[in-house]
């Protein structure tokens, strides 16, 4: 009769087996009653604001002195002269010495604003050598004015009077005292609104028709937008007279412009057009 194995030996695999059972029962249960795992979200640091340029305008440039060159009919003819900004013909003639006594003041404009480069030059009475040194009335102009030089048939030739903006060849004319009895105001367009710097001269009745004295040029005549027909908007660069119409439109449903930037709210008028007529024209 064979020795009998020990408990322990007989049922060893049996018993192994229920260890791992058991082993994958716990494993198991541990799995589903495991809590949810924690997200942790990693949010990005905020962005390091940085600050935005600001673009500072250079400040405009003070307008320096003008070199002028006066000629002519001086005292002291051939020099270059240096003039502040905003100077007129009058204040080059008296860096030379003012007006030689031949001298045709009627052909100079005297109010009119001087560039840097211009020359001036001052022409002669013609069938005389020696005449009287015309007398010029000077009026200091105020803020908000405009210095226009009137001569010919009035009663104070070779004036520079002052005159409010907005001002008629007329009022410059009574400015200067008055027309004259010889005066052919027939060749004077009266109601012609005036521009700083204008001359007016009032011809005689023996004067021909049309023979308005051209003194030194002018700058192109201003437009008056508040005032201006269609006519005279059309003479403007790129403004037909569809176009000077619609400003007409314009203004005569918001009233006068009080600013020349305001002409950008006419449909058709953008910026690159508004500063090709910037210079042509004035609110007033």
């Amino acid at each position: 009769m064979s020795e009998k194995q020990p408990l322990l030996e007989r049922f060893k695999y049996p018993i192994f087996l229920l260890i791992v059972v058991a082993l994958m029962a716990g494993i198991a249960v541990l799995l589903l009653n495991r809590p949810d795992p924690t997200v942790i979200t990693v949010l990005p640091p905020e962005p390091t604001a940085i600050p935005s340029i600001t673009f500072t305008p250079a400040p405009s440039p003070t307008p320096g002195p003008y070199l002028v060159y006066v000629t002519g009919a001086v005292a002291s003819p051939g020099l270059l002269v240096t003039l502040e900004y905003g100077s007129r013909v009058v204040h080059a003639l008296d860096a030379v010495g003012g007006p030689a006594e031949n001298a045709d003041l009627d052909r100079v404009n005297l109010a009119q604003l001087v560039e840097d480069g211009d020359q001036i030059t001052v022409p002669t009475r013609a069938g005389s050598v020696v005449e009287p040194t015309a007398i010029i009335r000077i009026v200091t102009a105020t803020p908000g004015e405009y210095t226009i030089y009137v001569t010919g048939e009035v009663a104070n030739p070779q004036s520079l009077v002052s005159v409010p903006i907005g001002s008629l060849v007329q009022h410059a004319i009574d400015a200067a005292g008055g027309a004259t009895g010889n005066a052919d105001l027939s060749q004077l367009n009266l109601s012609q609104r005036l521009n700083d710097g204008d001359l007016v001269y009032v011809p005689s009745l023996a004067e021909p028709a049309n023979a308005m004295i051209t003194p030194t040029p002018n700058h192109p005549p201003l437009v008056h937008i508040n005032y201006a027909t269609v006519e005279e908007l059309d003479v403007l660069p790129g403004i037909g007279p569809s176009l000077a119409q619609a400003i007409i439109d314009y203004r005569t449903e918001n009233g006068p412009f009080t600013s020349i930037d305001e002409l950008d709210n006419v449909p058709g008028i953008g910026p690159s057009k508004l500063d090709t007529i910037r210079a042509l024209i004035v609110i007033d």
